[in-house]
């Protein structure tokens, strides 16, 4: 019995079944092989090539002067660090990037001291970034690793509007050496505010994957 109402006519099964049926063997066989193989190229477009360009991971491992690792995805891509910076992967508007925290002498925790020293960093980033504008700041936790953050926008060379974070993190509440990382992104229906950055696609996951030391959990 047809599930398919009369009005709309035969199903395309009922129209070649009977002709499939007088075929010789050997041909109902290779029919069937070549649907199965159009099926496969179907899932294997749809699922699994996806998946390994959009899901597929690659790890980002430094040693020295501080050993951390990361992992990134399409679309970001592995780019050559500028000057100070220790590693940098990124898209053609994204970026993520990591420089060595290097802390002076201090006394008690780093809770204490590094919204001091971010005062002192968010002057220096009002010369360095062009139209500079402090938008928070505050604790930042990255994997149980404690530190400190500032959310910012500036302009590109460009005059594109830009969002970043830059996030002062360290292995222990009393270590002096750490990593300074920046992330940032233009604005865009994804990123419509500074505090969004970091919080999706490709930037998330190179944030939320930092770690200190070499080993991937």
């Amino acid at each position: 019995m047809s599930a398919v109402r009369p009005e709309f006519g035969p199903t395309l099964p009922e129209l070649l079944g009977p002709r499939i049926r007088v075929l010789p063997r050997a041909a109902r066989l290779a029919l069937a092989a070549v649907g199965a193989l159009v099926v496969l190229l179907l899932l294997w477009a749809l699922f699994l090539r996806g998946e390994g360009e959009t899901v597929k991971k690659r790890a980002v491992i430094v040693r020295r002067p501080v050993a951390f690792n990361f992992v990134y995805r399409h679309p970001f891509r592995k780019q050559a660090p500028l000057a100070g910076e220790l590693a940098r992967v990124g898209s053609k508007e994204q970026s993520f990037s990591v420089r060595e925290l290097a802390l002076p002498a201090y006394g008690g925790d780093a809770a204490g001291f590094l919204p001091l020293y971010a005062a002192t960093l968010e002057k220096q980033m009002a010369k360095d970034l062009p139209g500079f504008v402090w938008r928070s700041d505050g604790r930042a936790n990255i994997n149980k690793q404690q530190g400190f953050e500032i959310v910012f926008q500036f302009r590109r060379g460009d005059g594109t509007l830009m969002y970043g974070r830059r996030i002062l993190l360290l292995p222990s509440v009393t270590s002096r050496q750490g990593a300074d990382i920046w992330v940032a992104a233009p604005r865009s229906p994804a990123i419509v505010r500074a505090d969004d950055v970091g919080h999706n696609g490709g930037l998330k996951t190179a944030l939320r994957s930092f770690r200190f030391g070499t080993e991937r959990p």
